[in-house]
């Protein structure tokens, strides 16, 4: 073989490796721009879920708000209901805001008490920051023994101080020493600023604040739950702390919850805080917060 023909074989070879690299390369940007669609049809499909997940959402809780408004005699304990749209049947809870703790009129063996059973905390580290809340919220500038005030924030080297006044929003408790978004994301569930009451209404409690309730005893939640269901008038709550129990509290303001199925394995849930007391305006109620849609999966029925 002459030279000549060995340097035409190279080129050729040379030329194979190039073509070669050029292809990997759209290949690989084919996949990129088809992972980016994909990304973006995923995207949009999300929001559109999201949106008609608000849309019916909110259709059910009206629904059921006026129910209740007009309901006779007036409700005393959580209540469901389902209302269908176009084949959708949306689940809807309501709870009463005295079935919740509320952040600024809670005892702190009740705060305690969710730190523990809510949270899994250990009982110091409950006290700690059951006490860190009282300190949040009241006037004062003393700390009480495992609380905090102004001077522990700055050793911790936060930028915030405690208010010494009263939460406004749940998520106050962000600013709570000790209070992290992990935290916050296990018990923000039990916490309102609407109820009023240093103790828990039984009857308007949803379960996770029932097991609360009952330090921990499932059974006994579940067992309260079901005659509250029933619509028994007296239910036995002698097994749980009486000074974690108010009879009353705020049954005008309503957290309402709504569930809306997305597929199989997802529901959507949209939530609305009402306050039921006419406004001004005429208007029979009022929303005075709405929670974004949120997404969970639920049980996957195997059978």
């Amino acid at each position: 073989m002459g030279r000549g023909q060995k340097v035409r074989k190279s080129a050729r070879g040379l030329a194979l490796v190039a073509v070669l690299w050029v292809v990997a390369a759209l290949a690989l940007l084919v996949a990129s721009l088809a992972l980016v669609a994909k990304n973006e049809v995923r995207t949009a499909q999300a929001r559109v879920s999201s949106g008609e997940a608000a849309a019916l959402g909110d259709a059910a809780i009206q629904l059921a708000v006026l129910e209740w408004k007009t309901a006779t005699p007036p409700p005393d304990r959580l209540r469901r209901g389902q209302y269908t749209f176009e084949g959708v049947t949306v689940d809807v809870e309501l709870i009463p805001a005295s079935g919740y703790v509320d952040l600024n009129t809670a005892t702190e063996s009740l705060l305690q008490a969710v730190f523990v059973h809510g949270a899994g905390l250990t009982p110091d580290t409950a006290r700690s920051l059951a006490q860190r809340i009282i300190d949040w919220r009241d006037t004062d500038t003393a700390p009480l023994p495992d609380g905090a005030e102004a001077e522990a924030y700055a050793a911790a080297g936060v930028q915030w101080r405690p208010r010494n006044e009263r939460f406004i929003v749940p998520e106050d408790l962000l600013q709570v020493l000790g209070v992290d978004l992990d935290l916050y994301a296990r018990i923000a569930g039990f916490f309102t600023v609407w109820s009023g009451s240093g103790g828990v209404d039984p009857r308007a409690a949803p379960i996770e604040m029932l097991f609360v309730l009952s330090a921990g005893d499932a059974a006994n939640a579940s067992r309260i739950a079901a005659a509250r269901d029933a619509g028994q008038i007296g239910i036995d709550t002698t097994m749980l702390d009486p000074s974690w129990l108010s009879g009353g509290g705020n049954r005008n303001t309503l957290h309402v919850l709504a569930s809306i199925p997305v597929d199989g394995e997802r529901r959507a849930v949209r939530g609305r805080w009402v306050r039921l007391t006419p406004e001004k305006d005429g208007t029979p109620w009022k929303t005075i917060r709405t929670e974004p849609v949120r997404f969970i999966i639920t049980a996957r029925d195997d059978s």
